[in-house]
């Protein structure tokens, strides 16, 4: 009895052991060539944790079948330092860096229903006294607080605001206190998603900021019972189907619109920011593609786990700013506040001494 347990926790070990090393290469595969393995992507944190227990079991009940998921856990140390930063670096207390917020809204909805009367997403915003502030889900309404207008005279430290309509009432607005040089948008085929970009002036040298809001998955929490119960009725089982190919078209127009993106900042020939609401995880295509060749704003000055997504669906972190080397990154902070179904990020971004 003793052999069929060790021989089958064995079997188990080698099974998660292979999946957690499978999950590393999601990454390099599109989801426009092959679907499946985001899957993997998404199982990451857990296959990771079941690979620790056992590694941990191991060494207490036979040590030598510990070094399989040590090995594996191992040879993916590049990817946990996207989800986790054990040691963070210190504390930038300078203030000629450029202070940037990054903040899916949600569109107001907190605002709108007063949830927060004591202390709202606005004033949040103005709080933070950011330099270049990055929203996307806003509301573009002509007249009242949410004005881009009016909301930008809440803002003390801002003289300029670019925005783009998604819809007749919803889009992206980037704030900045730098002079604006120039604006374009990146429209998606077949999508509400987008990019805008802004062409700013710091120190005489021009930036372009990309304030993104990449593909959703369009799942409304609300209409699914299957997320918040388990079993398998007739309805669940139609549910996880429907929701398995919602996934499936966002996951592939994902990875589209990031190939897109990618080019679009291989082209440019200023420095860039690239920030905003990814809708993946860091190990996903979109993030691969659209972070190579920048610095993850997490990576380099974080600590802890960064979730951002605060809904029923999984918390994983997928809002970002990734800039180029131009720039040294400092102070990322996660905003742990109940202002939307995102959780705003920020950093500071200074010069490097050598540009």
């Amino acid at each position: 009895m003793k052999d069929i347990i060790k021989y089958s926790l064995i079997f188990v070990n080698i099974i998660v052991a292979l999946l957690l090393a499978g999950s590393y290469l999601v990454s390099y595969v599109s989801p426009e060539q092959l679907w499946y393995p985001v899957f993997l992507g998404l199982s990451y944190p857990y296959l990771l944790l079941a690979n620790i227990v056992f590694v941990v079991f191991w060494m207490f009940a036979k040590w030598k079948y510990a070094f399989l998921s040590l090995f594996v856990i191992m040879s993916g140390i590049n990817y946990h330092h996207n989800y986790i930063q054990l040691l963070s670096k210190p504390h930038y207390k300078g203030d000629d860096g450029i202070n940037l917020l990054s903040f899916n809204v949600h569109h107001f909805y907190s605002y709108l229903e007063n949830e927060n009367p004591g202390f709202n997403v606005i004033d949040f915003i103005a709080s933070h006294e950011a330099d270049i502030i990055c929203l996307q889900e806003t509301k573009l309404q002509q007249t009242g607080e949410l004005n881009p207008i009016k909301l930008k005279s809440r803002l003390p430290n801002i003289n300029h605001c670019q925005l783009a309509h998604q819809s007749k009432w919803n889009g992206p607005v980037t704030f900045t206190k730098y002079p604006i040089v120039n604006m374009g948008e990146i429209r998606f085929e077949d999508s509400g998603n987008m990019v805008m970009y802004t062409d700013i002036v710091i120190e005489k040298d021009t930036i372009r900021v990309y304030n993104c809001h990449l593909q959703s998955f369009g799942i409304k929490t609300n209409e699914y019972s299957v997320i918040d119960t388990l079993g398998l009725e007739h309805r669940k089982i139609e549910e996880i189907k429907l929701i398995g190919w919602k996934m499936r078209d966002a996951y592939i127009k994902r990875a589209r619109q990031a190939n897109v993106l990618h080019e679009h900042i291989k082209e440019c020939n200023y420095p860039v920011i690239v920030c905003g609401d990814f809708n993946d995880t860091p190990l996903s295509y979109t993030y691969k593609v659209v972070g190579d060749g920048l610095i993850d704003a997490f990576v380099e000055s974080g600590g802890g786990i960064s979730n951002t997504y605060r809904g029923k669906l999984p918390p994983f972190r997928i809002d970002y700013i990734f800039y180029s080397d131009y720039f040294e990154g400092f102070n990322y902070k996660k905003h742990n506040v109940e202002y939307s179904d995102h959780l705003p990020i920020s950093t500071v971004l200074k010069i490097r001494n050598n540009k």
